[in-house]
């Protein structure tokens, strides 16, 4: 549409372009001149080689077609022959033919404006279509949705409302455009798609009622997993699965007050909280000895460069201990924000004392 839109616009740039009158006024037979209407004959030629591209690329019409290539083979001679005249001294002459070749010109130029508005209406037309289409498949798919929720019982009367008023106003759009009346269309397209988007946010609605009804079937989906997880780590580190423990019922235990109480969409959310939580806590546990590791050579480098640098020391003794702390509250997003720290502290230790020693000092 954009493309359509431009070649509008630039006919009517050239045509407006070429209204301007040329120089009007008699010449003297000065060489010069002779350079000025070369210039201005040169000015036409592109414009004149500019139409024709236009037209052959945009006049469906064989007939307009050739009309209008007709016109600009006669701006061609018309250019020729002007400029023999300039060449011959002649420049009264030829800015005669040179006015008239402007005006062969403007004449193609205006007879294109309503040829391109009008090919610009047939593909704002097309692109209707399209969109109809699409949304009457889009409203087809929300609709069996919705008849399913309900098969639920779950009450989508509303979200069908809505699909059958998007889809009358798509109905009324396709005769608009039979009509010819593209306006007209898309107003109606656009109302249809607000509709659309309002049934969407109705089954989205639904849809996440409709899951919160099996928010216990999913914990206890969690709690078998969470079981597996605590019997393997007991084995291992019985007080690390202890604390693991007590946390994880914590949790459990306001998920299963809310499902008590009805408010299984409050339940939901809590849960699919808990899964995220539960992931970074497998993550933090899995990684916790390496980076307790970390913290406690961490602590180590800092008393070998405290001679050299004291206070690149304390800062590798306070960030390993942010570390321990974020490790022991189970900090997952501080954890990977101190430990990055600690590594890059660590990798400046590596040469705090190299300029000491350069310098022959302990």
């Amino acid at each position: 549409m954009k493309s359509v839109g431009k070649a509008a616009v630039s006919a009517i740039l050239i045509a407006l372009l070429l209204t301007y009158p040329l120089i009007l006024a008699p010449v003297q037979a000065q060489s010069p001149q002779a350079d000025r209407i070369q210039k201005l004959i040169s000015i036409l030629e592109n414009e004149s080689a500019r139409l024709e591209k236009v037209v052959k690329s945009r006049v469906t019409n064989a007939t307009k077609q050739q009309e209008l290539l007709s016109q600009l083979s006669v701006v061609k001679e018309l250019l020729d022959n002007a400029s023999r005249l300039a060449n011959a001294g002649s420049y009264n002459e030829s800015l005669a033919l040179l006015r008239e070749a402007r005006a062969e010109l403007v004449s193609v130029s205006r007879q294109l404006v309503p040829v391109i508005l009008g090919e610009r209406k047939k593909f704002v037309a097309r692109s209707l279509e399209a969109e109809i289409r699409a949304l009457q498949n889009q409203i087809k798919a929300m609709q069996n949705v919705a008849s399913r929720m309900q098969e639920k019982s779950v009450n989508a009367s509303q979200v069908l409302s809505l699909l059958n008023e998007a889809s009358g106003l798509l109905d009324q759009a396709s005769e608009k455009l039979k009509a010819n009346d593209t306006a007209g269309a898309a107003q109606l397209v656009e109302q249809a798609w607000g509709k659309v988007k309002e049934a969407e946010r109705l089954v989205f609605s639904l849809a996440t009622q409709l899951r919160a009804r099996y928010v216990s079937k999913d914990l206890e989906h969690l709690k078998a997993a969470f079981n597996v997880t605590y019997a393997r780590l007991s084995k291992v580190a019985p007080e690390v699965a202890e604390e693991f423990r007590a946390w994880f019922e914590q949790k459990v235990s306001k998920i299963e007050a809310l499902v008590s109480a009805g408010k299984n969409a409050e339940a939901l959310a809590e849960l699919r909280r808990l899964m995220l939580e539960y992931r970074d806590y497998m993550v933090l546990l899995t990684q916790a000895t390496r980076l307790e590791n970390l913290a406690r050579a961490a602590k180590q480098l800092a008393g070998v460069v405290r001679p050299c640098n004291a206070t690149l020391a304390r800062e590798l003794e306070a960030s390993a201990n942010a570390l321990l702390d974020a490790i022991k509250s189970r900090d997952m997003a501080k954890v990977l924000g101190t430990s990055q720290n600690l590594r890059s502290l660590m990798a400046e230790a590596r040469f705090a004392c190299r300029a000491r020693r350069a310098q022959g000092k302990p």
